[in-house]
């Protein structure tokens, strides 16, 4: 097992986490939203992560899909994602297992979190792929798609509570 500080620590704002989808249609999606708060909690056995992004501020590869990207957001009523998890606290990446909350999406997510350093963490990358189902895509074209898998990554930085 791999020895890891325990505590709280806060996720400061303002860091982005990328979200980039697989091919949708004929084309893909990256988006980039800000962090605006969270936290990370170590205990000796396992490991809650909160995460919270801007999902009102987020900004796309391109102009048509920031548009597109904006209409799914509105679409959902979801202007702030929220992601609270938990998993055993071992070997690194952890593996978090939560829900993810925007407007009325609620989907469970898992992510790979690895605290740098595990003895007294400033960072903390987060990442992993998600599936989304039963979601309407507002973008011309691509009607019939109803599920969204993205990869998900980001390195956050910490503050000791």
């Amino acid at each position: 097992m791999t020895s890891h500080a325990t505590g709280q620590w806060e996720i400061l704002p303002d860091e982005l986490v990328t979200m980039r989808t697989e091919k949708l249609g004929p084309t893909s999606l990256e988006v980039r939203a800000p962090v605006v708060g969270g936290m990370l909690e170590i205990h000796p056995a396992r490991v809650l992560v909160r995460l919270e992004l801007s999902l009102a501020r987020l900004k796309a590869s391109n102009f048509l899909m920031q548009g597109a990207a904006r209409a799914l957001v509105r679409r959902y009523d979801g202007d702030s994602l929220v992601f609270a998890a938990e998993g055993k606290a071992g070997a690194l990446p952890w593996r978090v297992s939560g829900q993810a909350q925007a407007g009325t999406i609620d989907i469970p997510m898992t992510i790979d979190a690895s605290p740098t350093p595990p003895t007294g963490p400033i960072t903390l990358q987060v990442g992993g792929t998600v599936t989304m189902n039963d979601v309407e895509i507002p973008i011309p074209g691509l009607s019939g798609i109803s599920s969204i898998t993205f990869d998900l990554n980001g390195m956050l930085n910490l503050s000791a509570r």
